[in-house]
C-alpha cells in the first residue's frame, strides 16, 4: 500500500517544489517509481493547464454572449425609438399643417420639432467638417436633448468641435415662410446662425443674387454686445462678392430665453422678423428665386471674438423647432 502511494506523493512534492533538504529521499526509489511520480506530475500540470484554458473559453464565450445580448437590445430599443420618433414627427407635423402670418395663409412644407431620440436624418446630414476660425464642425457636435437641438462647443483647445447641420439634398424651396425658436449663446466668442445657402451663391456668372444667395436670417456673434443681425451674400465670395447686412442691438436676446427668427420670402422681397416684429426688408435684385437649404450652425473665434476656455464646454445654440411654409395658393411671379 505504501509503494502505491510514494509515486503520487513525489509528484506532488516535485510540483510544490518539496523533497529537498529534511524531505524525502528521492534516492530511496526504484527508477520505475521515479519515472512513475514524473508522468504523474505531468499529467497532473497537463490536467491543470487544460482546465485552465477550459475556463477561460468558458469566460470568454459567457463574455460574447453577454456582449451579443446587449448589442442586440441595444439595437432593438433604438429601433423602437426610432419608430418612436416617426410616429411623433407626423403627428407634429398634422398638427402644426396650416398656420396664418402677418395675415397670410401658409401650408407647411418642412418641421423638425426636436422632440425625437436622435437626429433625423431623413431631414438632416452634419455638415461636412469644415474649419471655421478656431473651431472645426464635427458630428459630434450636434445632438437631441430634452426636445431640443444642441449645437455645442466641446474641446481643451484651438480648434474646437462646434455642432453644425443642414438639410442639403433633402429639403430645398424657393421662397416661404422659414422660422426658427431657439436660444442664443451664453457666451462671447461664439457665433449662432440661421441661414439659407445654395450653390448659385458662390457664383459670379450672373450678376445680382437671383441666381443665387446666402440668406443669413440671424447671425448672433455679439454675446457682450447684445447684437445680432441680418444679412445676404452673392456672386461669390471673391473679388466680385456683394454683401448688405442689418446688425441690431436688442437688450436681452441673449437671455437665455427662447426667441423666434423669421423669414418671409417672396419672389420680390425679403421680410426679416425677430420675436413676430418686422425688423429688416430686401427688394430687388438680391431677391434669390432659385431653391436654398437651411443650415443651423455655431463658429467660434473670427468676427466672434475669443472663446474664454474657461466657458467650454458650452451650449452654443439651442433651437426648438425648425418649421417651413408655402403660401396656400402659392406666389405670383415675380416682377420682371
Amino acid at each position: 500500500m505504501q509503494r502505491k502511494i510514494i509515486p503520487a506523493l513525489l509528484a506532488f512534492l516535485m510540483l510544490t517544489g518539496c523533497g529537498g533538504k529534511g524531505g524525502i529521499k528521492v534516492d530511496s526509489l526504484s527508477p520505475e517509481e521515479i519515472a512513475e511520480s514524473y508522468r504523474i506530475a505531468e499529467e497532473s500540470r497537463a490536467a491543470s493547464e487544460s482546465e485552465s484554458i477550459r475556463l477561460e473559453q468558458e469566460s470568454k464565450k459567457a463574455e460574447a454572449e453577454a456582449k451579443k445580448k446587449a448589442e442586440e437590445e441595444a439595437k432593438a430599443l433604438k429601433e423602437a425609438q426610432l419608430a418612436e420618433d416617426k410616429e411623433m414627427a407626423v403627428r407634429d407635423f398634422e398638427e402644426n399643417r396650416y398656420t396664418t402670418f402677418d395675415g397670410v395663409e401658409y401650408e407647411l412644407t418642412f418641421m423638425d420639432s426636436f422632440n425625437g431620440h436622435y437626429l433625423d436624418t431623413d431631414k438632416w446630414v452634419y455638415c461636412p467638417e469644415w474649419e471655421r476660425d478656431d473651431c472645426v464642425w464635427k458630428s459630434e457636435g450636434a445632438w437631441l436633448e430634452d426636445g431640443a437641438l444642441i449645437l455645442a462647443v466641446t474641446g481643451d483647445k484651438i480648434p474646437y468641435t462646434a455642432g453644425a447641420i443642414r438639410t442639403r439634398d433633402i429639403f430645398e424651396q424657393a421662397y416661404g415662410y422659414w422660422e426658427v425658436r431657439a436660444k442664443l449663446p451664453q457666451a462671447e466668442g461664439i457665433n449662432a446662425a440661421f441661414w439659407l445657402m445654395c450653390d448659385g451663391a458662390g457664383h459670379a456668372e450672373v450678376p445680382g443674387g437671383k441666381d443665387g444667395t446666402e440668406i443669413d436670417i440671424i447671425e448672433a456673434p455679439h454675446h457682450d454686445w447684445q447684437q445680432i443681425q441680418h444679412a445676404v451674400h452673392c456672386d461669390g465670395y471673391g473679388d466680385q462678392h456683394k454683401t448688405m447686412n442689418y446688425p441690431m442691438d436688442i437688450p436681452g436676446i441673449y437671455d437665455d430665453q427662447w426667441h423666434t427668427f423669421s423669414l418671409v420670402w417672396t419672389p420680390d422681397n425679403y421680410f426679416f422678423y425677430v420675436d413676430g416684429e418686422l425688423t429688416w426688408t430686401v427688394r430687388g435684385n438680391w431677391v434669390c428665386q432659385v431653391p436654398c437649404y437651411a443650415k443651423l450652425t455655431v463658429a467660434v473665434g473670427g468676427w466672434a471674438g475669443v472663446l474664454d476656455p474657461q466657458n467650454v464646454p458650452a451650449y452654443g445654440m439651442q433651437v426648438d423647432y425648425m418649421k417651413v411654409y408655402l403660401p396656400v395658393g402659392g406666389y405670383p411671379a415675380a416682377d420682371s
